[in-house]
C-alpha cells in the first residue's frame, strides 16, 4: 500500500504533449522552393517519445536541434546549432491553433536576434511555415513577414 502512495508520478512526455496538441502531423520531413533555392526540414525521434532531433537545410544555413520537454519548467525547449556559427535556443507552444516555437539566436559577437516560427497544417502533404517577428519585449507579432508551402518529402529508399 505505501508503494502505491509513495511512486512517483507519472510524468508527461514530449510525445504526450504533442498529442494533446495535436500536432503529430508535424513530425515528418518537408521541403519546399524559396526563391529558387532547396529548403528542407525534418523532424524524427532520437529518444522514443521524449527528444525530438529537427533538422533544417537551407542555401546558405543548415541547423541540428534537439526538442524536449523540461522536467522541471515543464516547457518544450529547443536547443540547435547552425552552420553560421550561431547557437539558438526557443520554446514552444502555441500561436492560435499552430504549434510555433520562439528562437533566440547569438552569432560570435554575442548579437542576438529573435523569431517566431509557426506551422499550419494544410492537408496530410502540406504545411505551411510562417516566420514572426518578436519585439524587444518578446511580443510575437500578429501577423507573418513571410510564409512558405511546404510538401511532405518522399521517402528515400535505403
Amino acid at each position: 500500500m505505501l508503494g502505491i502512495v509513495f511512486s512517483p508520478q507519472a510524468r508527461a512526455s514530449l510525445a504526450d504533449e504533442i498529442a494533446e496538441a495535436e500536432a503529430d502531423w508535424l513530425i515528418a520531413s518537408w521541403e519546399a522552393e524559396i526563391d529558387g533555392n532547396s529548403v528542407s526540414l525534418s523532424f524524427k525521434w532520437v529518444i522514443k517519445d521524449h527528444v525530438l532531433g529537427l533538422h533544417f537545410k537551407g542555401n546558405n544555413n543548415e541547423t541540428y536541434s534537439l526538442i524536449a520537454l523540461n522536467p522541471e519548467s515543464g516547457e518544450v525547449e529547443q536547443t540547435g546549432y547552425g552552420s553560421n556559427g550561431r547557437k539558438s535556443t526557443g520554446k514552444w507552444g502555441p500561436k492560435g491553433d499552430m504549434p510555433m516555437v520562439t528562437l533566440t539566436s547569438k552569432n560570435d559577437d554575442g548579437n542576438s536576434r529573435s523569431m517566431g516560427v509557426a506551422f499550419r497544417r494544410i492537408d496530410q502533404n502540406n504545411i505551411e511555415m510562417q516566420i514572426y517577428s518578436i519585439d524587444a519585449n518578446g511580443a510575437v507579432g500578429d501577423f507573418a513577414e513571410f510564409s512558405t508551402e511546404m510538401k511532405r518529402a518522399k521517402e528515400k529508399k535505403k
